[in-house]
């Protein structure tokens, strides 16, 4: 995202005419980008069905949308190819490579400057094995209000909660209107933790396999601190919130 904004303001667009588009499990590295370089930043669903659709919304706005991307390693860069795209991926990956050589540095050397710039972002993905279906719907709703749970939890572990979204109520507890922004659908699981601390925890059930998946990610100055933190926050939600042992389900740990 980076690289292809520098080549856009380079050729004279404006970074308020810019835009990068992400769905909402990916890493919020390029909101970061986004919100300190005075570009548009918008957050969809999983799935390029609905990050195409936003790309064209904001074209049709006037905008220039230089990566729509989700975390599962989809990448729209540019607008030569309206969908994600390996082949035009791997060509500005490679051109961003022969570029950073010949100014004498290179891929990793260019990301850590990224990382001083914008923060240090550290993630884990994963999963629980879930073996009965039924078990989805009843771990979710236990961190819902009553009368299937005993509220939206405040706190996991020594972690603060700051905000809550359920994308399948359609409760957002950091709106005006307590409203989602994003589509909610009762045929979906999907809960999303905002912390004290800055980390985001998406917390979403599987439409095609029997898992349970979790997203997780912080963010701060100092690498080897955040990574700590956060392994210790994974541990937690999927401890807490998850319970494994309660549940029955099979996980293999996060490292």
């Amino acid at each position: 995202a980076h690289w292809l904004f520098k080549k856009a303001t380079a050729a004279g667009t404006e970074p308020s005419k810019l835009a990068v588009v992400a769905s909402t499990v990916s890493s919020k590295m390029t909101r970061a980008l986004a919100q300190k370089e005075g570009m548009r930043f918008e957050e969809t669903l999983t799935g390029f069905k609905w990050i195409c659709n936003k790309k064209f919304d904001l074209q049709q706005q006037g905008l220039t949308v230089v990566l729509a991307f989700e975390e599962s390693i989809g990448f729209c860069c540019g607008d030569i190819v309206n969908d994600k795209d390996g082949v035009s991926g791997a060509a500005v990956f490679a051109e961003m490579a022969v570029q950073l050589a010949k100014a004498g540095t290179s891929v990793t050397a260019h990301l850590d400057s990224l990382y001083e710039t914008y923060g240090h972002f550290v993630s884990r993905q994963g999963y629980v094995i879930v073996p009965d279906p039924s078990l989805t719907s009843t771990i979710f709703d236990r961190l819902r209000p009553a009368p299937a749970g005993n509220g939206y939890p405040t706190t996991c572990g020594r972690f603060e909660i700051a905000h809550v979204r359920d994308l399948t109520t359609g409760y957002d507890s950091s709106t005006p209107d307590k409203k989602t922004t994003l589509p909610a659908s009762t045929a979906s699981q999907h809960l999303t933790f905002t912390f004290a601390n800055g980390c985001v925890a998406n917390l979403r059930g599987s439409g095609t396999e029997p898992k349970l998946k979790y997203y997780v990610e912080l963010h701060g100055p100092d690498r080897e601190a955040v990574t700590a933190e956060l392994l210790e926050m994974v541990k937690t939600i999927v401890g807490s919130f998850l319970e494994p042992e309660r549940n029955t389900l099979k996980w293999a740990g996060v490292e």
